[in-house]
């Protein structure tokens, strides 16, 4: 009799967490599990809910807080063998909704290094984070990231260690691959992220700024940040620079139309994005955040600047923009390393033992 698995997310957006959970899914999709997808809102779908074998519900409840009965109803018809969860409010509420109903197995994915985004929590993320102390014990297993996330959940919750493990993100072959370097004389980069402060946008401007003219900026997301971004570009004389794109559902292509990758965040888990980069051979150029260490190669595919270090990062960017880079190694040092097959076994390995 096959498994019933469900993963719970908050929407089918193009946000990491979300992406992760939609690539699970499709490893767990076999004759050994009867997966479903379970999210809150259809605004802004970005991943298809349309792939065989895969059952897609939407509770359209939008908000967590209006979820709860809902959510409580599902699994106690549906009785899954194991429910994932990932972001904090919905790791809350199945943690909530695991007091009321029984389910084997309940794994939670965590999202953030939580003492690196204290200083960006607003009053919502706080009360998250107020509550996460007291429902995380509530799962079986809570799945972090980077080796850096499991020791600040360790003792930001005091989460026994045992319960923590590390697991990366995965990602999904790809047809795409960088060409080579542009014959415009154009150094073409992109930043590819929520539009949020934690996401250094605003400094990576003033880099932009200060090189040369020929370096160009596409910046593909939204966010609360927009406007703010918009009007610095227009003070500094960037309007024929930098181009925003907005949330775009093919990030990938996006991507690999450019030269290089810039993360310019102040704190990740493990960034989705360059693993996205580096899967079309795309190279990074990127500051010290959660798991980068484990990604880039220095010289192979990208460098790192330590953090808040601007002067190295934009040396960085020019070295990078002006080297020769082996695009298609690239792509397969990191699709041996990340394949969903070799991270999606180390999910199921959860639910097995």
């Amino acid at each position: 009799m096959r498994k019933k698995i469900f993963l719970v997310v908050g929407s089918l957006g193009a946000g990491g967490s979300e992406r992760v959970y939609w690539l699970l899914s499709q490893y767990f999709n076999n004759e050994k599990y009867d997966v479903s997808v379970v999210y809150l809102s259809g605004h802004h779908q970005c991943f298809s809910a349309d792939i065989k074998g895969i059952r897609f519900i939407n509770l359209n409840t939008i908000k967590a807080s209006k979820s709860f009965f809902k959510l409580l109803k599902l699994l106690r018809d549906e009785k899954p063998d194991a429910v994932f969860s990932t972001t904090d409010h919905i790791n809350i509420l199945i943690a909530m909704v695991g007091c009321f109903v029984k389910v084997p197995n309940l794994i939670a994915r965590a999202s953030n290094n939580p003492f690196q985004m204290r200083q960006y929590y607003d009053f919502k993320a706080r009360f998250y984070n107020f509550f996460t102390r007291f429902l995380f014990f509530r799962f079986d297993f809570i799945v972090c990231q980077s080796e850096e996330m499991l020791r600040e959940m360790a003792v930001c919750y005091n989460i026994p260690v045992k319960k923590l493990t590390v697991i990366h993100n995965p990602i999904l072959p790809s047809h795409l691959l960088k060409n080579g370097r542009s014959i415009s004389g154009l150094k073409r980069l992109v930043v590819v992220s929520r539009l949020r402060k934690e996401k250094g946008l605003l400094r990576l401007l003033e880099i932009v700024k200060d090189l040369p003219t020929n370096y160009v900026l596409t910046i593909v997301g939204d966010g609360p940040l927009m406007k703010e971004l918009k009007t610095l570009v227009c003070q500094n004389n960037l309007c024929n620079r930098v181009t925003f794109t907005g949330e775009i559902s093919n990030v990938a292509l996006q991507i690999a139309r450019n030269d290089l990758l810039v993360l310019s965040s102040f704190t990740e888990g493990f960034p989705n994005v360059v693993l996205e980069s580096l899967s079309v051979g795309v190279p990074v150029v990127t500051f010290r955040v959660g798991g980068i260490s484990k990604l880039i190669r220095e010289g192979f595919n990208g460098f790192v600047a330590e953090q808040n270090d601007v002067v190295n990062l934009k040396r960085h960017i020019i070295r990078a923009c002006n080297q020769t880079w082996h695009h298609e190694q690239i792509k397969a040092d990191i699709y041996n390393r990340f394949a969903l097959d070799k991270i999606g076994k180390s999910y199921e390995m959860l639910i097995l033992n």
